[in-house]
């Protein structure tokens, strides 16, 4: 699946708003650093970065799981805001649903 693809499923399935106007813009405003949501922003931005920048871009589970691993350990961090663990959770969860969804549609 594409890296648009991905967000947008993640969009409608964490429970955060990922998108603002669409995957291509949504990507280029977390790169810059200027998601509304900071941490979103980063998440959005990692992504973006395991599938080179390009929403059009192919991105795999492994590669979008494994983007978000540092993220993922910096929330874990007893000083860290525990929304920030609860973001990258249901970012990661949905992630998850994202590619079995498309398993099980080709089959």
């Amino acid at each position: 699946m594409t890296l648009g693809e991905l967000l947008k499923y993640v969009d409608g399935h964490c429970g955060y708003r990922i998108f603002e106007d669409g995957s291509s813009e949504s990507v280029v405003r977390a790169l810059a650093g200027a998601h509304p949501e900071p941490f979103l922003g980063r998440i959005v931005a990692a992504l973006a970065r395991a599938a080179g920048d390009d929403a059009d871009a192919v991105i795999d589970r492994a590669a979008a799981t494994g983007a978000l691993g540092p993220l993922r350990l910096e929330a874990m961090r007893d000083d860290a805001p525990i929304e920030q663990l609860r973001m990258v959770e249901r970012v990661v969860h949905a992630i998850d649903g994202a590619f079995n969804d498309e398993a099980l549609g080709r089959r």
